[in-house]
């Protein structure tokens, strides 16, 4: 089966982080889909007392204008997928007629679309993050999104490994399952698992955490020798997994957003204010979240 990601394009050229991303992590190419996708904004509308010849005219020629700037801007991806080593044949082409907002209608496309990951690039992020702010922000982060998000902010492109950070919860495990089928067939990249233990608390033994994600990413393919553990004593998680990830100038950071509504000292460790703090923060490596 082959990986499928979601990428998301503008018709700013120069905003292709997230399509580099992709051709620089993987080096195994031939097991992967890729969809680009880019949403038209919807021309002026031409009220009823309004129309004229004049103003049909300049609207079919905006429309036309919409069209060809987002087909240029998905040739420009094509051309830099095909240059990172893809074939032509593994790239699909999406642009679709603006609904809502950009971030919405990506947001629906993620939905319904099965996607392994859906990958934003600067520019989507940015939206993303004027959205974020809004009255839904923590809400749309913990709960609308139920697919695996890329983030790429500040992406450098010659850094290897996934650091994922281990906590006991479903949404952990789910992301660890999605590490190990990422990096199904590749051998630049190995994984680190990540436990931040708060100094205060009472002692506590990841071992059975590390055993679990162990087993859920060899279950993917990843050999046992690809796999690492590493523990960290901190008070501020967040802080402590932006220090590693500069520290192993890892690819890319993993992890669950955790549900605010459980409860227990383990379940709270990556809560949705981690997962905001990463998500503004994070420079280097690309940001992976799922819930």
């Amino acid at each position: 089966m082959n990986k499928h990601l979601l990428v998301t394009i503008s018709n700013d050229r120069s905003a292709l982080r997230g399509l580099r991303f992709v051709c620089s992590f993987f080096e195994r190419k031939d097991d992967m889909r890729l969809t680009l996708f880019n949403t038209a904004p919807q021309p002026p509308a031409v009220w009823g007392e309004e129309k004229s010849f004049e103003t049909l005219r300049e609207r079919e020629a905006t429309t036309e204008a919409i069209v060809q700037s987002g087909k240029k801007a998905m040739e420009a991806a094509r051309a830099v997928f095909v240059s990172g080593g893809f074939n032509p044949d593994q790239v699909d082409d999406k642009i679709v007629a603006r609904n809502f907002s950009r971030i919405e209608d990506i947001i629906k496309e993620g939905e319904t679309g099965l996607y392994d990951a859906v990958v934003f690039g600067r520019r989507a992020m940015l939206k993303l993050e004027d959205f974020l702010d809004s009255s839904a922000s923590e809400e749309m982060l913990h709960s609308r999104f139920n697919f695996p998000l890329w983030l790429c902010r500040d992406v450098e492109y010659d850094r290897q490994g996934v650091l994922l950070c281990v906590d006991d919860s479903e949404p952990f495990h789910r992301m660890a399952d999605h590490v190990g089928y990422i990096l199904r067939g590749e051998t630049r990249h190995h994984v680190t698992l990540f436990r931040v233990m708060k100094p205060s608390a009472a002692p506590e033994q990841p071992e059975a955490s590390f055993d679990s994600a162990t087993r859920l990413l060899e279950d993917n393919g990843l050999p046992a020798q690809f796999i690492h553990t590493r523990v960290e004593a901190a008070d501020d998680v967040a802080e402590a997994v932006l220090r590693e990830a500069a520290r192993g100038r890892y690819a890319a950071v993993a992890l669950g957003r955790t549900g605010l509504k459980k409860s227990g000292r383990l379940a709270r460790i990556f809560t949705t204010s981690v997962s905001m703090a990463l998500f503004r923060k994070l420079t280097g490596a690309v940001l992976w979240v799922s819930r």
